[in-house]
């Protein structure tokens, strides 16, 4: 979890004498007249710090308080219409503390003053005062993206403490509350609520997982933003239950995370330690056999609280709409943090997944549409199984200065292991009524081990502030193949007959072995000229070897890059920001088929975006506009004098529109819009012809979703949600010879949350509905014919129970 400065408890409310009329008049729609007046509140009896948190959320103003003065009290809790005063009071009722007013939505909590000593009894010395210093927002925010659908700050994109408003680059954020209320159990259900991003092929054709396309090309996966790549340390896909949000950095992210595509970069932030005791148990049960447990248990492991633990697991079995297809999985996460004093934190988090389901090839592409089967026909065989079992661990050390100067250090070591053992369709055979077939049983071992030292501070030369980020990374990575491999059945998809061959008994042999090595060095200024003129300046340097043994071959390459970025942002009122930026993303080239030790050059792309953000309500209202063009170069394409090998003569570029908002637009109602106009292309090959849209990826897409909880009345602690996911029509192929058609898919849910049904247990039931309409769609491809297209489920339920203890 990244570190926030010292702040207080919420953001505070914005001055309204700072706004101008205009936005005055945005912030009394959505948050009602600034004098005092009654709100409904609904906080338990409960610690007094948790119970004072979830005050400063549900009332939108600032509290300080000394950790220390709060420890071992308890408040009685608050529920009903009050004014922010009165709740407060009520909060501390016979805590023998008392608030304080300090300013306009800010609270200061006291000691109750001590009572005047007997006549005759001697006063004691002159007490200085309580010093009350700022609480780390840090365990707050974990909490808040349990609450709250809006996000005010985001690392990812510069991976120092900026406010999302001044970022000159499009990020969007998935708290923990959107992927709770939408009950997501994989990580592309979260995705639907970002703009520009599609699915691609997960983990149904091949051994990588959780592929997604930003604005028309690859993202890349990071996991507390160390690289978590597919197919090279993800192979199956990754887990819901230690994530604790996701940030989605849209564009080429080179700068600070070296080489990856110029889509964006998918950041998984995972969850950590608290200091407060919590747990929970989530039973999940669904459609198709679909049954899913998952734990969560944290707290402190000694009296100071210095030491915390944290673990999660899930264990998940189900089958599905599709024939024979089935999963099971089992998934662990332990998390230890020391505070090593006042300045350092140590923080050790391993995990654990073993995973075995059956790969689905999807549906074949007859002509330039999808062969008339039924949803659920299957294109494989009884045995066919993918088994993976991964493990990682990773150490992180924070240590901090003084207030400005910190270093963090970030270290993971991944294994994992692949095996597959299956049938592969290759082609539609003439006739349009079978494809042919290929068996194979492959073993795929990969490591990796990256290492990544930040010193991050702040300065100011003049009136000039400075946001500096500097650091170096480290890397190494191994992979090697084996397989048999020879030709199986046709399979004819219209009147499929299974098991006519049993499966092969086959050694396999080597196929290949390589590694590769990663260094990278960045440095990184935010720049604020004016309280509302911030630029960003960065660049990155990368050296990148690999060498790769492949059947009786060496081959090896060399490539260097250097990532530059630089962004501007204006913000001609506060809850207003105008961006731009140009920034720059590589990848390198190299393979088995590129000739011996050829040395292509790194594929490059370059992104020129602009936009605006608002804030309109901090905290509860944000949305962003981004306009934006990607010209990606030297991308191999095949060589038209030998099939076989590349050459680098390709290009591809992708310009677009994209639009999200987030609001909390009242205490009960959450709402999430996003829509997304991408045009993606080749713009040079030689094979392809120039102007094919690139697979998969859709002109128009779109998504709503909106949620509402009663919070008062008989039915109080009811809620439900409902939304709209929209995908216009795909090219299924880089050839474009087939489309996957669009669709609209609906879901809806409905809630009962209860405090305190037992003591210190809450109670939390859910039911989700995926596709209400039961609308047949296909939600991405392959991107060949013989696997053209993979079907959405029809009608689902999920139904859920969760209990919480604290």
């Amino acid at each position: 979890m990244r570190e926030v400065p010292w702040r207080r408890f919420t953001i505070e409310a914005m001055s309204a004498a700072r706004r101008a009329a205009g936005i005055l008049a945005a912030v009394l729609l959505f948050s009602g007249p600034v004098r005092a007046q009654e709100r409904t509140f609904d906080i338990a009896a409960q610690p007094l710090n948790r119970a004072l948190i979830e005050f400063a959320t549900q009332a939108g103003v600032s509290v300080n308080a000394d950790p220390e003065l709060l420890a071992g009290r308890q408040s009685m809790g608050v529920t009903g219409p009050y004014t922010n005063e009165a709740a407060l009071a009520q909060l501390l009722k016979g805590t023998g503390l008392q608030l304080q007013p300090a300013g306009a939505n800010t609270f200061t909590i006291q000691p109750e003053p001590t009572p005047p000593p007997p006549v005759g009894m001697p006063r004691s010395s002159g007490e200085k005062p309580v010093k009350l210093p700022e609480v780390l927002v840090k365990d707050v925010h974990q909490r808040d993206d349990g609450k709250d659908y809006v996000a005010e700050e985001a690392n990812t994109a510069t991976r120092t403490d900026t406010p999302l408003i001044q970022v000159p680059q499009s990020v969007e954020v998935v708290t923990q509350k959107v992927i709770q209320d939408q009950r997501g159990i994989r990580v592309e259900q979260a995705l639907r609520n970002v703009s520009g991003v599609a699915l691609g092929d997960v983990g149904q054709t091949g051994l990588a997982a959780d592929v997604a396309f930003c604005r028309g090309f690859r993202c890349g996966y990071f996991k507390n933003y160390l690289r978590n790549e597919d197919a090279n340390q993800a192979l199956a896909y990754r887990d819901i239950a230690n994530m604790q949000r996701i940030e989605v950095l849209k564009g080429p992210a080179s700068v600070l995370y070296g080489r990856s595509e110029p889509g964006g970069i998918i950041n998984i932030l995972t969850k950590q330690p608290q200091a407060e005791r919590y747990a929970s148990i989530d039973q999940i049960m669904g459609s198709y056999n679909y049954y899913r447990t998952m734990i969560d248990a944290t707290g402190p492991m000694n009296e100071s609280k210095t030491l915390r633990f944290r673990i999660t697991g899930a264990y998940e079995n189900t089958e599905s709409f599709r024939d024979i297809v089935r999963g099971q999985r089992y998934f662990v996460s332990p998390v230890l943090t020391w505070i090593a004093g006042n300045h350092t934190t140590i923080t050790i988090e391993g995990e654990y997944i073993r995973d075995r389901r059956t790969p689905d090839p999807g549906i074949p592409a007859i002509g330039r549409g999808l062969a008339p089967v039924p949803d659920s026909r299957f294109l494989g065989e009884r045995f066919d199984t993918l088994a993976f079992e991964e493990g990682r661990a990773s150490l992180t050390v924070e240590h901090r200065f003084n207030p400005d100067w910190r270093i963090e250090s970030r270290f993971r070591a991944d294994r994992g292991t692949a095996t597959a053992y299956r049938t592969v369709p290759l082609a539609v055979l003439p006739g349009d009524q079978a494809v042919a077939r290929f068996f194979f049983d492959q073993l795929a071992p990969v490591s990796s081990y990256y290492w990544r030292n930040d010193v991050i501070g702040k300065f100011a030369t003049g009136s000039i502030a400075h946001r500096l980020l500097t650091g170096v990374e480290v890397g190494r990575q191994y992979a090697s193949y084996e397989q048999a491999a020879v030709p199986f059945d046709t399979f004819n998809f219209f009147n499929p007959v299974y098991g006519q061959t049993p499966g092969p008994i086959l050694p396999r042999t080597p196929f290949s072995h390589s590694f590769a090595n990663a260094l990278g060095g960045y440095v990184q200024d935010q720049l604020s000229l004016l309280d509302n003129l911030h630029v960003l300046i960065g660049a990155r340097g990368d050296y990148f070897y690999q060498h790769s043994h492949v059947v009786g071959t060496d081959t090896k390459a060399e490539n260097f890059a250097f990532s530059p970025r630089i962004g501007l942002t204006y913000q001609p009122l506060a809850p207003i920001a105008i961006y731009a930026n140009v920034t720059r993303s590589f990848v390198p080239n190299f393979g088995p088929f590129t000739a011996a030790s050829n040395q292509f050059k790194p594929t490059t792309a370059t992104q020129y975006e602009a936009g605006i953000k608002a804030e309109i309500v901090p905290g509860r209202l944000t949305s962003t506009l981004a306009f934006y063009r990607i010209l990606k170069k030297d991308v191999l394409a095949a060589d038209p004098t030998n099939p076989l090998f590349f050459v680098q003569t390709g290009a591809q570029r992708s310009h677009g529109v994209e639009f999200d908002l987030t609001a909390n637009l009242t205490p009960e109602w959450n709402v999430i819009v996003t829509y997304a106009y991408t045009d993606a292309r080749i713009a040079a090959d030689t094979t392809v012809p120039v102007g094919n849209r690139l697979p998969l990826i859709a002109r128009h897409t779109g998504s709503f979703w909106t949620t509402y909880d009663l919070q008062d009345g008989p039915l109080k602690g009811f809620g439900a949600g409902i939304g709209l996911f929209a995908v216009g029509e795909r090219a299924g192929d880089l050839g474009n010879t087939f489309e996957l058609p669009g669709y609209v898919r609906t879901d809806a849910a409905l809630y009962y949350r209860k405090p305190e049904i037992f003591p210190r247990t809450n109670l939390v039931a859910q039911l989700n509905v995926l596709n209400l309409l039961n609308q047949e769609y296909f939600y991405s491809g392959g991107q060949s014919r013989a696997a053209a297209a993979f079907p959405g489920a029809p009608l689902t339920f999920l139904g859920s129970i969760k209990l919480e203890f604290y």
